[in-house]
């Protein structure tokens, strides 16, 4: 409670006119003294809590100094980035590597034969849609397919559908000049499993089967046609991988049915095209198109490691028969009969796994062109195939591991500076602050025990003074020798790990820890919100605020009451004097008339 100055004017007393307020001064010493130890308490409560939040940042610093990739950083270089871009972890392993890409890796892309012949047809019927994925059978009503989608519905559905934990099938709608067809392809890349030879064993789209009408400017066109052999693939008993191999000796003989309108017919070499010896796939599909029949077509397709012929119809095309040899680059004779495939869709990628050669070792295969396990802590991204050997360079990133050792350091010293910057004036007297000091420097001076829980302290670094760690014997921060710290760590770059991330449960219960779980435990058990002892003193400095609080209130209330005595007193005393004065003035007037 605030106490006003109490003056009172004229006083017949001849007293001074403040005397209240002196009188009051006098009695105020106790209050002064409760307001200062006040103040004082405070900053200290408020020098406790900037501690805490301090020790709080080295817990956390600590805590994320707790896995091994704080301590093991690594650098990857290519020599080629536009062929394979590489990086590393902190499993990665020092060391220079040979990579020869022979292949990358395909996603397997399936193509329908034919198609509406308008953006705008929409499904009038649909007796089936169906495709495996990675050998999980899904159907149009797993996509929600139905009369009135266009085909760019249909692909809108299956590219938007949740295949689980698979990365799923995209589709799109390509158009041909004549008629749009539907593209599924695997989002994942390579096969579903591989031959030893690196061969697709089993595609990831398999089994596609469409059997819908859709209607065209008033007319119906149905898709059923295209299970009775719309298009022709070719099957290859030996891979033609080199799309320039040519016909060579053997005879060369290839025939088919189409209807071309006017009724069935057979189309042969020989008779309405030819074939010869030096003609290629494209050559031999030249001739077949330049026939100009009705709605027939024919094309060369890569799947990713053969190249086969595709004969496209509007109708069925139904007994295709062949007798091909081909000569692959100019070498041996490859046998590439061509049949009839029963799909109303045909493959233009088979998905292959991406083949490299590292180190010398061959037929190293990924189904991914990002590949991760090939070298320990590696991901190379496989961009291009490369005509001759880049070399992966894997290194200890030595200033990065530094960087880490700072942030450590730097939390640490934080917490020395405070307490030093505040030991002799808000946090003066405290014995808990040289306790903190006292307990940090010795889990820095504890050796780190093995991983093994055998008792044994790391060998040959066990202490952060090993490698380099210096104390200032008059601040008490810590640096670090950076010329010791480079020998260390060029004989042993592992060793920081170990000795900051042995977790207690490696060690063994009586065995000592990395110092980040050990800095991180010693900091929790000081500033646990219950148990700690920061926040036992806390608690006792705000409970010594709530004491000296109470009673500044009681000494303000006592003062209050003087206060009002001492205004009662001269406000009485006041009065006595003007009632002698007017009496003795009286008496002087009575006298004088005598």
């Amino acid at each position: 409670m605030a106490l006003g100055n109490i003056t009172f004017g004229g006083l017949a007393s001849g007293l001074p006119s403040d005397m209240v307020d002196q009188l009051l001064q006098v009695e105020q010493k106790r209050l002064t003294s409760l307001k200062a130890d006040k103040a004082d308490v405070t900053k200290k409560k408020t020098a406790l809590s900037e501690l805490g939040s301090k020790l709080s940042a080295l817990a956390s610093t600590a805590s994320s100094l707790q896995t091994e990739s704080s301590w093991s950083p690594h650098t990857a270089a290519s020599s080629d980035t536009d062929k394979v871009a590489v990086t590393a972890s902190y499993k990665a392993v020092a060391g220079t590597h040979t990579l020869e890409v022979s292949r990358l890796a395909s996603s397997q892309t399936m193509m329908t034969a034919a198609g509406g012949t308008d953006s705008a047809d929409t499904i009038s019927a649909i007796t089936d849609f169906s495709f495996s994925y990675n050998g999980v059978a899904y159907t149009n009503a797993d996509f929600g397919i139905a009369v009135g989608d266009t085909m760019a519905d249909v692909a809108s559905k299956i590219s938007s559908t949740d295949f689980g934990d698979d990365k799923g099938v995209s589709a799109g709608v390509l158009y041909d000049g004549s008629n749009y067809r539907l593209v599924l392809t695997a989002k994942d890349q390579g096969a579903q499993s591989r031959n030893s030879d690196g061969t697709t064993a089993t595609t990831r789209l398999t089994g596609l089967t469409i059997n819908m009408t859709w209607d065209t400017s008033g007319a119906a066109w149905d898709t059923t046609a295209a299970t009775g052999n719309t298009a022709a693939v070719s099957s290859s008993t030996n891979a033609m991988t080199d799309s320039t191999a040519t016909v060579t000796v053997g005879t060369a003989a290839l025939s088919f049915d189409y209807d071309d309108g006017t009724g069935v017919n057979t189309y042969n070499n020989g008779d309405e095209f030819t074939i010869a010896a030096g003609d290629t796939l494209s050559d031999i599909a030249d001739r077949i198109t330049n026939l100009n029949i009705s709605g027939l077509k024919a094309s060369v397709v890569s799947d990713g490691y053969q190249n086969r012929l595709v004969i496209d119809g509007s109708s069925a095309i139904s007994n295709l028969t062949s007798n091909l040899e081909f000569a692959n680059g100019g070498g041996t004779g490859v046998d590439s009969t061509i049949s009839s495939v029963a799909w109303n869709a045909f493959q233009t990628d088979i998905g292959l796994d991406a083949k490299m050669k590292v180190d010398g070792l061959s037929n190293i295969y990924s189904s991914s062109n990002t590949v991760e396990d090939v070298l320990p802590g590696v991901t190379m991204t496989l961009k291009e195939t490369t005509a001759s050997a880049i070399t992966v360079t894997v290194t200890d990133d030595t200033a990065a591991l530094k960087t880490t050792l700072t942030s450590f350091t730097t939390s640490f010293n934080d917490v020395i500076d405070y307490i030093n910057q505040n030991k002799a004036g808000a946090l003066s007297g405290a014995t808990l602050t040289r306790s903190i000091i006292s307990q940090l420097r010795n889990e820095l001076n504890s050796s780190t025990d093995k991983d093994d829980a055998s008792g044994n302290i790391l060998s040959p670094f066990s202490i952060l003074a090993e490698m380099g760690l210096r104390t200032d014997q008059k601040t008490g921060k810590i640096s670090f020798d950076s010329d010791e710290l480079d020998s260390a760590l060029s004989s042993n770059f592992t060793v920081l790990s170990d000795l900051f991330t042995n977790t207690q449960t490696e060690v063994g219960a009586n065995n000592s820890a990395g110092l980040a779980h050990r800095i991180e435990d010693l900091l929790d058990n000081i500033t646990n919100s219950t148990t700690g002892s920061l926040t036992g003193v806390k608690d006792s400095v705000s409970a010594r605020i709530s004491n000296l609080e109470k009673s500044i209130e009681r000494e303000e209330a006592r003062l209050e009451k003087v206060r009002e005595m001492l205004t009662k007193k001269f406000s009485n005393l006041e009065q006595l004097v003007n009632s002698m004065n007017s009496q003795g003035t009286a008496l002087t007037s009575a006298l004088g008339k005598l």
